[in-house]
């Protein structure tokens, strides 16, 4: 890895590497995650720990002061221990009933909200292998099968850029495909066998194209007139503040009478954020945006 200078860590505030807590640990890495313009607090400790300790695992570090300066001084290794704050577990139509009460309770609204006519406009926040994104353009696809008359953008985003260029790529594995509906798999992706008889499943253009994905962290999407937000089983690994800021964000980008789904495990209750949005199915823990004037009043 190469000679580093552990003394000159010191001077920069960092703690020895025996550290006592979690927030010693994160105040440790602090100024290496701020060189690279990211900030490491936003991250709930547990998490973070638990992604700094499988990369020194990997590289058989055992001190956490060398594994800091480490970062500092090579990016690549920082990039591999970004990539990996990428939550991946994922399929095609997590939580099925999620989508059923999208489909049947809060698309129709959405339709009649545009009219004749209009874009439907959705965000697949933190959407790791791009299964989400692509459950979300299948479904909405159908939804308007019988009209020429709306059109679908879905912009899905991650920090992980090599899970986000296998998004794009959009090859998966038949165990991925296989428990979908047959005709979900007809009309949606084409079977492709190689040379050693490896089987994957592509998705087809028509519905690849509905989807634009973007390696870039939640915080620095600049988006608006969105529909729906999808933002499921990630903030779970924030910090609250940073779940509030997030939260914050979420409201500005979405219309006036948009949706925001979170994940099963995730809720507003006693938080700011919980005067942003009204529960609409909070079962499937589906929101609506409050108006900012409701919101003063």
């Amino acid at each position: 890895m190469g000679d580093y200078d552990m003394n000159s860590l010191h001077g920069e505030n960092f703690y020895l590497s025996e550290l006592s807590t979690n927030e010693d640990l994160l105040r440790t890495f602090s100024s290496v995650f701020e060189n690279y313009g990211f900030d490491i607090k936003r991250y709930k400790t547990a998490f973070m720990k638990r992604r700094l300790d499988r990369r020194m695992r990997i590289l058989e570090i055992k001190d956490y002061l060398e594994y800091a300066m480490i970062l500092k001084k090579e990016k690549p290794e920082f990039d591999e221990l970004f990539a990996s704050l990428s939550i991946n577990v994922t399929n095609f139509f997590r939580d099925p009933v999620v989508y059923d009460k999208l489909k049947l309770s809060i698309m129709p609204k959405i339709l009649s909200g545009l009219g004749q006519h209009g874009k439907i406009r959705i965000w697949s926040a933190g959407c790791a292998s791009g299964e989400e994104a692509y459950s979300l353009a299948i479904m909405f696809s159908h939804a308007i099968e019988k009209t020429n008359n709306f059109d679908i953008e879905i912009i899905a985003n991650d920090i992980n850029k090599k899970a986000i260029e296998f998004a794009q790529n959009g090859k998966y594995s038949k165990k991925s495909v296989d428990t979908l509906p047959k005709e979900i798999i007809a009309n949606h992706f084409q079977k492709i066998v190689d040379s050693k008889n490896n089987v994957e499943y592509e998705v087809v253009p028509p519905t690849k194209n509905l989807v634009t994905f973007k390696a870039c962290d939640i915080l620095s999407s600049d988006l608006k007139n969105l529909d729906v937000i999808f933002c499921r089983n990630v903030l779970i690994y924030y910090e609250k503040e940073a779940q509030e800021l997030i939260m914050t964000k979420f409201h500005h980008c979405l219309k006036e009478s948009g949706y925001l789904v979170l994940g099963m495990d995730e809720t507003m209750l006693g938080r700011r954020c919980e005067k942003l949005f009204n529960p609409t199915i909070a079962r499937e823990r589906i929101y609506q945006k409050i108006t900012v004037s409701n919101n003063l009043k």
